[in-house]
């Protein structure tokens, strides 16, 4: 209740509180890892494969190309002459191939390190303020008495 002439005032109350906040920490983690070196060699493997080849052989011929069965008429130079005959067939071969054979071949250990943001439970000192109205009245002929509402406010300042 106020009579006369008034006005409110807000008064700043401050106090010092210990307040918990979550803050970034940078952590480094750390641990021992091995080195490998890979080794790579070429080896020779062999492989057994079928191809197409001519397959030859020596035959005695007349100029009619007719075989000299005869081994007197196979030797007169005047009608049979030594002729080479081919065909093509099938033939197995050995046929080399490369292959690279790798080996992972362990040459130490070093410490490997990463940097890494943690949150971390702080406290620290905080300002905690309110503002407490005061009203502040004059006593005045003619003015009468009201009821006012009064207001409180509250705020904590961030600065630590």
């Amino acid at each position: 209740r106020m009579c006369g002439i008034c006005h409110t005032i807000y008064m700043e109350e401050c106090r010092m509180e210990m307040v918990e906040e979550m803050m970034p920490v940078k952590v480094s983690m750390c641990k021992n890892v091995t080195r490998f070196e890979r080794i790579c060699k070429i080896v020779m493997n062999y492989k057994l494969v079928e191809e197409k080849h001519p397959i030859c052989k020596m035959e005695m011929m007349d100029k009619s190309q007719k075989l000299c069965r005869d081994s007197a008429v196979a030797r007169s130079k005047d009608r049979c002459k030594r002729v080479m005959k081919c065909k093509i067939g099938m033939k197995k071969m050995k046929k080399p191939y490369p292959k690279t054979v790798c080996e992972e071949i362990e040459i130490g250990e070093e410490e490997k390190c990463v940097d890494m943001v943690k949150l971390k439970k702080e406290k620290h000192e905080a300002k905690y303020c309110s503002f407490h109205p005061k009203t502040v009245c004059h006593q005045d002929e003619g003015t009468g008495c009201r009821v006012v509402k009064k207001k409180m406010c509250n705020y904590i300042d961030g600065k630590y």
